[in-house]
């Protein structure tokens, strides 16, 4: 499978670059198992937050391996686990960080699956990167829901839906800038969807923070 600017042949290090920007995802886990171990809270992390720090470990094991071996169950190695993980990110915050009733979160939860699947019969094609676009609008409504809400800006999440928005379109021109840019584009989607999932994680970790100090 030859989907990106890097890839010139069928050989396992053909993508060194796209392969190795994978160990932003595995960093970004690490740090956030490594925040939630120095806690000064005794209480044990919540299992969605346990969750999302493995899932980002996930990631990037599973995006290597699309990388490295480029076939079809490599890219669904790479492929179902963010969706996993957008999953249970998109659960979380709206059930602890915007409070919503278990009734709310399953119509939101809905509402975000429908729109993902009506992203295949969309009119115009841009590499693939149309099933993230949800996700950008999901991560806009959401601060805007935070700030509703809570009185209180989630710049966490702000600061991620601007790196998400750098992240896809270095995901999709990666095709289009071939001849000028050989390397291609796409390791700057790995670099900075690590910080993205990294800030969406950050973003609950510091709700569940604020709600142990209250407690």
């Amino acid at each position: 499978m030859d989907y990106y600017c890097e890839r010139i042949d069928l050989s396992f290090w053909s993508e060194p670059v796209n392969a190795l920007t994978n160990l932003g995802f595995i960093l970004a886990g690490l740090l956030a198992f490594y925040l939630m171990s120095q806690s000064s809270n005794k209480t044990p992390a919540p299992v969605h937050l346990k969750l999302l720090a493995s899932f980002m470990v996930i990631i990037g094991v599973g995006s290597f391996l699309f990388h490295t071996l480029a076939n079809y169950w490599s890219m669904m190695a790479d492929i179902i686990p963010i969706y996993i993980f957008q999953v249970i990110f998109l659960w979380s915050y709206l059930r602890y960080a915007l409070k919503f009733t278990p009734l709310q979160t399953v119509i939101g939860f809905v509402i975000f699956i429908v729109s993902v699947v009506a992203t295949k019969v969309i009119p115009f094609d841009i590499n693939g990167s149309e099933m993230y676009l949800p996700s950008i609008i999901i991560l806009i409504v959401f601060s805007i829901l935070a700030k509703v809400r809570n009185a209180k800006l989630d710049l966490a999440l702000l600061l991620a839906s601007l790196c998400f928005c750098i992240s896809l379109t270095m995901r999709t021109i990666d095709q289009n800038i071939c001849e000028q840019f050989p390397l291609g584009t796409h390791f700057g989607w790995h670099l900075f969807n690590s910080v993205v999932l990294f800030l969406l994680w950050f973003s609950l970790y510091q709700v569940q923070t604020k709600q142990s100090s209250k407690t």
